[in-house]
């Protein structure tokens, strides 16, 4: 074997004279077959004036000097043409193209066409790829087009809590995104700076229901609330915010589950610290005689700092954070008839939210505040008092609102009042009265004509009032006496 099996270099023979020119032109060889890069691969004939070690592929129906060796390679070395067959996987760089080819043993094709490209750790077309932004693209469009039929762009996502979307950015800050944001819903987003997210719109998973958070329709009312006091504004008892124990009534409606609670508020934000917050609604209230099997929606504003963990009857479901309505939806078992516990926790962690609403139906529609009058008239009908807004039962020097009248009789029973409640309560509540002067619960009752206090009868206590009777025979007939009460029908 006189030469190289692949590039054809001849060897250096034993006792060879002039061994330098063997030796040389295996070197030309190297120098022309290695790292290959061509000028051109059009021409059938060799150019005029060709650069020194410059190199062609030869094209099909060469001519000339290049006559007999279609696709091979010519280089100009030393003033003379030096033609090489080309082997199959030889690649070539075609500068006048800038591409890369490559030989099949029938032609020179593209290297792109050589096979699929599997697994590249990573992809940049006139941009640099990174290890977040794996493939990334710098150019004025992009085109996905078909083979013969549709063509579908499919983005995957791990799980129901996780995000597949398109966002939308201005100089990399986001504006728009539409997607799996978070669930299985189908959410449009917006931002004025790519921090702070508004919803748009809302497509339920499950029934194709759409809803617009943000955005009222003219002629599609919002559905009725079921809780009362959704946005914790009512608040007769005085509630500075903070601890409450188990089972202890905050703001109207709410109490704390049998773990405890610690909630604040601020305008209409709350913050839900730890614990649990209950309210026990009863669906009759709203023109429902069961919600058992029922699909019912429980929704808050604007959730932050973490999950809210919820339970309806038997039924628990978790809301995430974002801005805008946040929701989550279940169907009530079939033994959930009668009064339905609503409970509400933070998953870990303190959240804040406003304005919580459940309704029937598969999706959240908008929050709408009933007019205060009705709210309250709703919180009385489980818990109301004679003491002003403000002020808490039980305090002292607080006479505003206290129910008396002039004691006519002469016996040692005196009348106070006989107090009458124009919208029912629930049931015949408890009733505690309070000393508008001192706050005491064992002489409730203050005679302001004498500065005097006694001990009172509480008696025939219904859904629409009660009696007040004061046994003391230190009380003078035509003595003004007044009282403070508190009735709790809660549930």
């Amino acid at each position: 074997m006189d030469d190289t099996p692949n590039l054809k270099l001849p060897y250096i023979l034993a006792a060879q004279a002039q061994k330098h020119v063997t030796h040389n032109e295996a070197i030309r060889i190297l120098d022309a077959l290695v790292q290959l890069a061509v000028v051109d691969r059009d021409l059938t004939t060799p150019p005029g004036s060709p650069a020194e070690g410059a190199r062609y592929i030869i094209a099909t129906g060469a001519s000339g000097a290049w006559a007999g060796h279609d696709l091979g390679i010519a280089a100009w070395q030393d003033g003379v043409w030096s033609i090489h067959e080309s082997k199959p996987g030889w690649l070539a760089w075609i500068e006048d193209e800038e591409a890369l080819v490559v030989f099949d043993g029938s032609d020179w094709i593209s290297a792109s066409e050589i096979g699929s490209l599997q697994d590249l750790p990573m992809v940049g077309i006139n941009a640099t790829a990174d290890s977040t932004n794996r493939l990334a693209v710098s150019a004025p469009t992009t085109l996905l087009s078909h083979e013969g039929a549709g063509h579908q762009l499919k983005i995957n996502k791990a799980g129901a809590t996780d995000t597949a979307s398109l966002l939308y950015q201005t100089a990399f800050s986001g504006r728009a995104e539409f997607g799996l944001t978070g669930d299985d819903d189908f959410h449009v987003k917006v931002s004025p700076n790519g921090s702070t997210w508004h919803t748009a719109l809302t497509v339920d998973r499950s029934s194709g229901a759409v809803t617009l958070p943000n955005t009222s329709i003219a002629g599609s009312a919002p559905a009725p609330n079921l809780l009362v006091n959704g946005d914790f504004q009512i608040n007769q008892r005085v509630f500075a915010g903070g601890s409450l124990s188990a089972g202890v009534y905050g703001f109207d409606r709410w109490k704390a589950d049998t773990g405890g609670a610690n909630v604040t508020l601020s305008g209409f934000t709350v913050t839900l610290t730890s614990g649990t917050v209950l309210q026990i609604l009863k669906p009759s209230v709203f023109g429902y005689g069961s919600l058992a099997s029922t699909q019912v929606t429980l929704s808050v504003g604007d959730l932050s700092g973490g999950s809210l963990s919820i339970t309806i009857g038997s039924q628990t479901a978790t809301i995430t954070a974002g801005s805008g309505r946040r929701s989550a939806t279940v169907t009530l078992g079939g033994g959930d008839s009668g009064n339905i516990s609503v409970k509400l926790a933070p998953a870990s962690g303190a959240v804040t939210f406003n304005r919580a609403k459940l309704e029937a139906g598969s999706s959240a529609t908008a929050w709408q505040a009933r007019p205060v009058p009705h709210e309250l008239a709703l919180c009385r009908r489980y818990y109301r008092k004679t003491y002003p807004t403000t002020v808490a039962p039980g305090t002292a020097s607080s006479r505003p609102g206290a129910v008396g009248i002039h004691t006519q009789m002469t016996d040692s029973f005196h009348f106070v009042s006989s107090v009458t409640w124009q919208e029912p309560m629930r049931a015949a509540p408890t009733v505690t009265a309070y000393n508008p002067d001192t706050g005491s619960t064992s002489t409730p009752i203050r005679s302001t004509s004498a500065s005097t206090n006694h001990a009172a009868t509480i008696d025939q206590i219904g859904q629409t009032g009660f009696f007040v009777f004061v046994a003391s025979s230190s009380i003078a007939a035509g003595q003004r006496i007044i009282t403070h009460y508190t009735a709790d029908a809660e549930l």
